[in-house]
């Protein structure tokens, strides 16, 4: 039966080294929660603590209402009702497909194991790949078998590390989202941890962004991306203009103009970041967009990218002379030859304000 993922307070050190700082999760039945971070924030630190292959420090975790691990005392991972699944598979190459999922199953009687087999093997689109061994299979097939396994002690909850990075790019995307709406269906909470911003927003409800060792934003793919709680989370989800300024009488002068910002203190140090694709470009005469104004720019470069076009701007700086070098993507394919003159302009709501001491 789905269960509730439950951490709370949970510290971790390897040595000196702290890998998990306080660290609180929760992930209800139905729920997908992708994390994601660099390498070395903790993220696979805390999927191993949630299963049992670590032995916790500090804090405490719980699933299904059931604490499985306190400092000192803690269930075996065989005792915790965990599926885990892993970026390499990890399937055993000498056993079928059917050998490999009832591979845990081997203690119940051969006909429920038989029945068992045969249910996820539908469930995972391979029936009749029972007696196929696995490099027999695609890399896609191989990807099933071994959720299919996770899945085949009917676990409480679900624990997926790195699953897709073993996969080429064509057939991850389809692989991922096969393999989502089978977890979906389920209804097993479930945690995936993933080092591809752009894979935690496609698949995760929620999203929990970690930084060296503490969450730093737990949210909705569309609150990360529009809200960012930090210029780390911000420049994570995606390619960033930044710059600095200074809030003067209740104004902020950026290269795209001035804007009034009522709510932040007088001569308080920001950084201004705003995503390239907010960028809007105008012709050269273009005096506002949408009701701010547009500023002259020069194109510098530009770059095809298939779908977009990416577009390298100068700028006058604002307050002094000189310029400042703004990016911007437009759909599709625009020609633009370096020293064209065209206007830039971009929405007071699309712009994200970090005090700069609040860099993660």
């Amino acid at each position: 039966m789905p269960s509730t993922i439950e951490v709370s307070g949970v510290s971790h050190r390897y040595g000196r080294l702290p890998a998990l700082r306080g660290v609180d999760l929760r992930v209800d039945p139905h729920e997908v929660v992708c994390m994601v971070g660099p390498s070395g924030c903790g993220k696979s630190t805390l999927l191993r603590l949630i299963s049992g292959l670590e032995t916790l420090q500090d804090g405490a975790i719980a699933i299904g209402g059931a604490v499985v691990a306190t400092p000192g005392r803690s269930l075996p991972p065989e005792r915790r009702s965990v599926g885990m699944m892993f970026q390499d598979f990890a399937l055993f190459p000498h056993l079928t497909v059917a050998g490999n999922i009832g591979f845990g199953l081997r203690h119940r009687p051969r006909a429920e194991r038989d029945r068992k087999v045969a249910e996820l093997l539908e469930l995972v689109a391979l029936k009749g790949y029972g007696d196929s061994y696995p490099h027999m299979l695609s890399g896609g097939q191989q990807q099933r078998v071994a959720l299919a396994r996770a899945m085949a002690r009917d676990p409480a909850v679900l624990l997926l590390d790195e699953p897709f990075s073993a996969l080429d790019e064509q057939l991850r995307r389809s692989v991922r989202e096969e393999v989502v709406q089978i977890i979906k269906a389920t209804g097993i909470a479930t945690v995936v941890v993933t080092h591809d911003p752009d894979e935690a927003l496609e698949i995760g409800q929620r999203v929990v962004v970690m930084s060296e060792g503490l969450v730093v934003q737990d949210d909705t793919p569309l609150a990360l991306y529009h809200n960012p709680a930090s210029s780390f989370v911000a420049q994570l989800f995606g390619e960033l203009n930044r710059f600095e300024a200074q809030v003067t009488d209740g104004r902020l002068d950026t290269p795209f103009g001035r804007f009034d910002v009522p709510a932040l203190p007088h001569g308080g140090a920001i950084e201004v970041a705003c995503r390239v694709e907010d960028v809007t470009l105008l012709p050269p005469d273009g005096i506002n967009g949408g009701g701010h104004a547009a500023i002259p720019a020069t194109v510098r470069r530009t770059s095809f990218m298939g779908n977009s076009t990416r577009v390298c701007l100068s700028l006058p700086a604002p307050g002094r002379d000189g310029s400042v070098e703004i990016h911007a993507r437009v759909p599709g394919y625009v020609p633009m030859p370096p020293g064209a003159a065209v206007a830039a302009t971009i929405a007071p709501d699309r712009l994200l304000l970090f005090p700069k001491a609040a860099r993660a």
